[in-house]
């Protein structure tokens, strides 16, 4: 008998405890998409920054926001179970964890609107658009394209996490949020296309070079009106002109990934540099 197979019989057998990991399974419960968390952490982080503070209404947008983070793995593995491509065993774990996640999103939505923070449901009407173009993009039958539009859906509609947070501090929807998202959607675009070069280099798969660039050059062009209107500083386009930069860097030349797991944290660190740069640019 196996060593998997005895667990397996000992966690069945009458007044034995199941061990944690059966009710904590991280491929049922945590994104397997480890840079996600970036983009929806550091456009967070730069829209308390924007707004000078940190209470309660910010708190509960960042528990919220990442409990609705979390539902999709749970809740796409359950759709997985049901349509028979996963194992029936699994569905309740799934169903629970998705329907906690759920829980635990509401209840800090609610307490949002109690502390009075409605403007947040401006925001809904936008976040509906990604959704639905998401929903969208997982129908396609390219299964490049379709991860591709996946990806973008999913890194514009996490940096919503910026003006939210902005709203929940200051109970205020202005222009400062929305440009705010549109900056930080912005750098969490650039890195998709970016990353993805990266990636298909290093695993030799073809990559349109031009596509890349010319993505990083309209990102530049569409953030470049409002630091020449005065609206932030020069500070918030910095970190535009440097992607542009590898971007161009990326399209000379094929550039395969040395160490994935180190390319992953440096990739972090870059946003995050970009994301104090933004927020700076807001407030100087």
């Amino acid at each position: 008998m196996t060593v998997d197979r005895a667990t397996e019989r000992e966690a069945d057998s009458p007044g034995k405890i199941r061990p944690r990991h059966r009710f904590f399974r991280k491929q049922l419960v945590l994104p397997a998409e480890h840079g996600s968390w970036s983009w929806l952490l550091i456009p967070y982080f730069a829209g308390v920054l924007v707004a000078g503070r940190l209470n309660l209404p910010a708190l509960l947008v960042l528990i919220g926001g990442l409990a609705g983070f979390l539902v999709r793995q749970p809740a796409l593995t359950y759709m997985r179970i049901r349509a028979g491509r996963g194992r029936k065993a699994d569905g309740p774990l799934a169903a629970f964890w998705a329907a906690f996640f759920a829980f635990v999103a509401l209840v800090c939505f609610v307490g949002l609107l109690i502390l009075g923070r409605v403007e947040l449901l401006w925001l809904l009407v936008p976040m509906a658009a990604i959704l639905t173009l998401y929903l969208a993009a997982s129908r396609q039958r390219r299964l490049n394209m379709r991860t591709l539009w996946m990806e973008l859906a999913g890194a514009a509609g996490l940096s919503a996490m910026a003006p939210a947070a902005y709203i929940a501090v200051t109970g205020n929807l202005s222009s400062i949020a929305w440009i705010l998202w549109g900056f930080m959607a912005g750098q969490n675009v650039s890195s998709v296309f970016y990353v993805r070069a990266r990636i298909a280099d290093t695993h030799h798969r073809p990559v349109n070079r031009s596509l890349v660039l010319w993505t990083h050059l309209a990102i530049l062009l569409a953030v470049t009106p409002f630091v020449l209107s005065g609206s932030v500083s020069w500070l918030a386009i910095m970190p535009f002109v440097a992607y542009v930069v590898r971007a161009g860097w990326v399209y000379s030349s094929e550039r395969p990934v040395k160490n994935i797991k180190s390319f992953g944290f440096r990739e972090i660190g870059v946003q995050s540099l970009g994301g104090l740069f933004i927020a700076a640019g807001f407030l100087i």
